[in-house]
């Protein structure tokens, strides 16, 4: 059985230089998976690149020179050096530290959406009650407007990362599009993220999250308006 595009993405996140026999076969099996592949490899060369900084030679020295100085005699200067490497390093580890976020939550919409997303699709054209829709949104201290809810085909409840959201099916003029909602999930607003022949445009909300998933033809980020001022958060103060 060939390898998923999800599942080669997981074993690039784990060891993006990996060369064993299942992950060379998926690397060469499409153009995708090699882009895919050399993409990760890029980062990390950055990333181990950026990691590898150099204190300055005779930081140390300097540093427990001046603390045994008088407060009129100091000179701040290896400090203020010594600020900016570490300025610098805790920049890094904030990149590392959003892209390992972001690989969770491109792990987690493959998965839930391998499961569940063309089953709730095909469901949709059964339609929703305006009562379905006000439930699911109530039990997570959120509600749909109007310019959102009369577009919700399906609704229902799912698993997120940190707890339960929703997930719904909305009509647009490209076709059924998913947008699942988590409550309790913060996303770096206008990150895009590709899975087995499907995007999904992230949405930061005030309180959570939303991610917009449809086909690689269509155009998922222009939902984005109606999520953010359609979609109403955090109602009530738990």
């Amino acid at each position: 059985m060939s390898m998923s595009f999800s599942e080669f993405k997981k074993l690039l996140g784990a060891d993006p230089f990996g060369r064993e026999p299942e992950t060379l076969d998926a690397r060469n099996s499409a153009p995708e998976f090699e882009q895919a592949a050399a993409t990760a490899e890029a980062f990390e060369h950055k990333l181990r690149s950026a990691l590898h900084v150099q204190a300055p030679a005779g930081l140390i020295a300097d540093i427990q020179s001046i603390s045994q100085q008088s407060a009129e005699r100091r000179n701040w200067m290896p400090f203020a050096l010594a600020a900016s490497v570490l300025v610098a390093i805790s920049a890094i580890g904030m990149v590392w530290k959003q892209s390992q976020e972001l690989a969770q939550i491109e792990a987690y919409l493959a998965d839930h959406y391998s499961v569940d997303g063309d089953a709730f699709i095909a469901r949709a054209a059964d339609g929703v009650s305006e009562q379905a829709i006000s439930k699911v949104m109530t039990s997570l201290n959120a509600a749909a407007g109007q310019e959102l809810s009369e577009r919700i085909q399906y609704i229902s409840f799912c698993p997120t990362p940190e707890g339960r959201g929703a997930h719904m099916v909305v009509s647009t003029p490209e076709g059924p599009i998913t947008i699942i909602f988590m409550p309790d999930t913060s996303v770096n607003d206008g990150d895009l993220v590709e899975f087995d022949q499907m995007h999904a445009y992230l949405v930061n909300l005030e309180h959570g999250s939303a991610a917009i998933i449809g086909g690689l033809n269509q155009p998922v980020e222009t939902l984005k308006l109606v999520v953010k001022s359609s979609l109403k958060t955090g109602l009530v103060d738990v």
